[in-house]
Parts: structure tokens; sequence; C-alpha cells
């Protein structure tokens, strides 16, 4: 029994010491993000937003990067219908929809109980019509997701879109194609980046070492933000009924301003408690590491 136990605490020192070592620490989005130009949103507030001023100071506001000849050429991008040429002219297209559905309104309910995503339709008489449900990867306990009520009034939307690793060099393909900046607003209606929250795709062969990287896009395994398991569907579904605008670029990517701000809930109680995330966390992240070592170790203690 005493042998047990020494191994179990060797076994579990290993994964820990595996684990801060080598897993690499990556930013969700670079904090330029929070710029200070505004945008009004349906209730009056001031919402930051990306900036198109080239005056902007580098420390505060990402570069943007327009053609001399006009705007920016979408890049390629296979969720996109084949019917159209960007997703603006999707948007366009489908305007009419929210407006024929009775839809007021979006919001996005995210239940951290069920690690599940709702996108929900508001109508004019406050009923609420689901329109898309998935289930999400969402924070471990080192990092969970914040419960509260945020918002996001821009997306991008496009392959090209890109995080920045903790060195600040930019990392290509994570996302998957989408990531949605989560936003926090005060009583006087001023917003920012939450502590570089988002919501997005994750492609885990785009990461900097996908040996190490969880692949999963359920339950407890983020760094605090919403990962979506089938990004295409969920952009699609958000952009045909809310709406966007122009395409920008900035150095992050390619992104549109939505045609209004789409509020995000999210609530619920982890299941099973900071005791079990905490084991499954060590589970995950361990035994992705470990690996054949850890069998090794085990053998020797259980012969």
């Amino acid at each position: 029994m005493k042998t047990r136990a020494v191994a179990i605490a060797f076994t579990l020192g290993l994964i820990l010491i595996t684990t801060e070592s080598e897993i690499p620490v990556i930013s969700a989005m670079p904090v330029e993000d929070t710029a200070v130009s505004q945008q009004e949103n349906s209730v009056g507030q001031t919402i930051p937003a990306p900036s198109d001023s080239p005056s902007a100071p580098p420390d505060t506001q990402p570069a943007v990067v327009e053609s001399p000849t006009g705007p920016p050429e979408p890049p390629d991008d296979p969720c996109l219908p084949p019917l159209y040429k960007d997703w603006r002219e999707m948007s366009l297209h489908n305007q009419e929809n929210a407006s024929y559905r009775g839809f007021a309104g979006f919001r996005i309910h995210i239940d951290r109980s069920k690690f599940e995503m709702t996108f929900e339709g508001i109508h004019r008489d406050d009923s609420v019509e689901e329109i898309y449900r998935t289930h999400v990867g969402l924070g471990d306990t080192e990092s969970p997701t914040p419960e509260g009520r945020f918002l996001i009034n821009h997306v991008y939307c496009y392959p090209d879109v890109v995080l920045f690793d903790a060195s600040g060099e930019p990392v290509p393909d994570v996302y998957d194609g989408f990531f949605a900046p989560i936003l926090l607003c005060d009583e006087q209606g001023r917003c920012e980046r939450h502590r570089e929250l988002g919501m997005h795709g994750y492609h885990h062969t785009g990461a900097s070492d996908h040996q190490v990287t969880l692949v999963n896009t359920y339950g407890a395994i983020s760094a605090g933000c919403i990962r979506l398991p089938d990004p295409c569907k969920f952009k699609a579904s958000l952009i045909r009924l809310v709406g966007i605008g122009p395409m920008k670029r900035n150095n992050r990517g390619s992104y549109h301003w939505l045609n209004k701000p789409v509020e995000v809930i999210i609530d619920g109680v982890y299941p099973g408690g900071e005791q079990e995330l905490t084991l499954l966390s060590l589970i995950r992240e361990g035994a992705a590491q470990v690996q054949g070592g850890l069998k090794n170790v085990l053998d020797i203690f259980y012969r």
C-alpha cells in the first residue's frame, strides 16, 4: 500500500513538472484590440473597436492595412457559401431574414454547467427562439471562463485571423477562421476587452506544438476563451441574421463590424466542482505529455 501511494504521488509530481515546463503560453488576442475609436450600439452605449486612424499610437492601436486602390480583397474562406464572393455580400443578401422572422435582437447564452452555447433570436414580444446550439470548450480551473454579461460587436471571420504568442509573434491558423473579442461594459456604457477573452474556432495543428496542445473543444480545456467545435456553422448563422459591415483589415486579420452588438450571457456552475476539474486538467494535460514515460514509471512500481 505504501509503495502504491508513493507511486501515485510521484506520477502526479511528474505530470505537474512536465505541464509547467512544456506547455507553451499563448495569448488569446493582443490587448491592442481595445481600440479608442467608438461605435454606438442599439442602447446608446459606446464600444471600443479596431481603429482606422493611421495616427493612432502603435501601443494602443492595431495597424490597419488598407489597399491604396480600394478596399482590401477578402481572403478565400472554405466556410463561405459558394454563391457569394465574401461574407459581406452574403450578409446583404440575407438582411431581410431577421426582420421577416420578427427578431428585434440576438444574444448568446453560455451555460458553464453543461459546456453548452446557444445562439438565440429575441422577438419583439420578448419571446426567445433558439437558432443554433453547440457544445463548447471553456476555461480550466487555472483560468475559468468568467460568469457575467458581456457583448461582441465585431468578428474576424477569415482564415487569416492570427493569435500572438507570449513573445508577441503571430501564430496563424489556430482560430480556424473565426474570432469574436468579448467586451465588458460598465454602467456608463464604456466597454473594453475583458481579460483578452474571445469566442473562436480551434485548429490544433496551427499551434506551436500540437503534440502537447489539447485538441478538445468540449469541457474545461481552454485558457478562458470559448472554443467552438464548428466555427463555420456559427459564423454563418451570426452573419446571416445579425449582418455585418464592410470588411476591414489590421495586423490580426480581416474583420467586420456586426450591424448591432450581440449580448453574451455566461452563467452556470462548473460541473463536479473545483476538485474534479483540477483532476481532469491534470489527467488531460499530463497524459498528452508524458505518454510512454508515464507508463514506464507505473510499470516499475506495479510489477
